[in-house]
């Protein structure tokens, strides 16, 4: 058996990283040919069935069906019962589900990204290569039941089909920047906004096991199942924005006295008005600190690896992100230069091997390398992971 898919590349392929990223991230929509072996280890019908048997985690939250384009109301396949923290909550109900299967319900599971070690690679493979947090929903759907309309998503989705086929429609049009808010968002809009908007078909595309769709932000497109049952994966981005920037902002707000202060009365209009250029002189007061960007940078870097693991028993090890969009290193002798902005470096001896292994990786700790070039100590493997540091090829997490 192979291994589940470890490395961004290998998600791609045959595309290459830097055409994706130059030709399709942001910009249009890609259907990927693969094969079953790529997915194989990712989550089967055995695994499938093993994550919906866990009772347990599964609320009307995060566990729902639909049915012909509508959603199953709770009641209709959970009942009452006490979750893991004790509360109450409406929990699917394993004789109320078969039943709604019986009517051809979809199951739709949703944030399990780290819930098996095979989806948990493919998202920490887009995490590295994104720099963004990385979320996964599960679609297990039946032969010509339809799930859900046509419609946009909010974020960048990659589809990776694991069992069965489902016909995908991707029509020409998208909806600019949209935003999980009102006005921007898909149930924002009625059925018949949607069918003007999305325009005329771009790509029917019959998706097999090992297959993936790569959708753009707002990009109009549809799916029907086209075998008895089929399952696929949508790993899908939380990218931040200019509003993340300026809610971060607001929580530090509160430290500055204007901020606390009420408004005067709307009918005070001279008083209104100078309270109001007070406030957009701190504002801008905030923004101009040296500071601010950096530390948001901090805070977006956190939240973008923050399901990253680094918890393991007996003895955790440091992990590395391979910086590796975009990076070549040539090897001149004892040196080697990288096209990142950092520059040049010395390699120490062994570099050579440790380059070697790390540019097949997205991120590793280091106890893997240790294991991979074991005839080099500790201290040796320090001094490479931090040269390849210094110039930019690798994030210390």
């Amino acid at each position: 058996m192979s291994e589940p898919i470890a490395t961004f590349a290998r998600l791609l392929s045959p595309i290459l990283v830097d055409d994706f990223f130059d030709t399709y991230y942001e910009t249009k929509p890609v259907h990927i040919e693969g094969t079953p072996d790529k997915v194989e280890n990712i989550c089967s019908w055995a695994e499938f069935n093993e994550l919906i048997q866990k009772t347990g985690i599964w609320s009307d939250q995060n566990f729902k069906m639909v049915v012909d384009s509508e959603r199953v109301a709770a009641n209709d396949f959970c009942e009452r019962a006490p979750g893991r923290d004790g509360m109450s909550l409406y929990m699917p109900a394993s004789h109320k589900v078969r039943k709604q299967m019986d009517r051809g319900a979809s199951i739709v599971l949703d944030l399990i990204e780290t819930l098996t070690p095979g989806i948990r690679a493919v998202t920490e493979a887009l995490e590295m290569a994104l720099a963004t947090r990385i979320s996964c929903n599960a679609y297990c759907s039946q032969d010509q039941r339809r799930a859900f309309p046509s419609h946009f998503d909010t974020m960048e989705v990659f589809a990776l089909h694991i069992e069965g086929q489902k016909s995908w429609r991707v029509y020409q049009n998208r909806f600019d920047d949209p935003l999980e808010a009102p006005g921007y968002d898909q149930t924002s809009f009625p059925p018949a906004y949607h069918d003007k908007a999305k325009g005329d078909v771009l790509m029917e595309i019959e998706m097999k096991p090992g297959d993936m769709l790569y959708l753009p932000k707002g990009w109009y497109h549809d799916a029907l199942a086209s075998s008895e049952a089929c399952l696929h994966l949508s790993f899908s981005t939380a990218q931040p924005t200019g509003l993340s920037f300026m809610s971060w902002v607001t929580r530090g707000l509160d430290d500055i006295a204007l901020f606390r202060q009420p408004m005067p009365p709307h009918d005070e209009i001279a008083a209104h008005d100078a309270h109001v250029a007070g406030l957009k002189d701190a504002l801008s007061d905030v923004l101009s600190q040296p500071d601010v960007a950096s530390q948001f940078r901090d805070d977006q870097r956190a939240k973008a690896f923050g399901s990253l693991s680094n918890v393991a028993i007996p003895r955790a090890s440091r992990r590395f992100r391979v910086r590796g969009r975009g990076v070549k290193i040539v090897r001149r002798g004892s040196e080697f230069q990288l096209s990142a902005p950092g520059g040049k470096g010395s390699l120490p001896d062994g570099g050579d091997r440790v380059v070697t292994w790390v540019l097949e990786r997205d991120h590793f700790r280091l106890s893997d390398l240790a294991g991979a070039v074991p005839d080099l100590d500790e201290q040796r493997l320090l001094e490479i992971t931090q040269a390849l540091t210094a110039v930019g090829a690798l994030e210390a997490l």
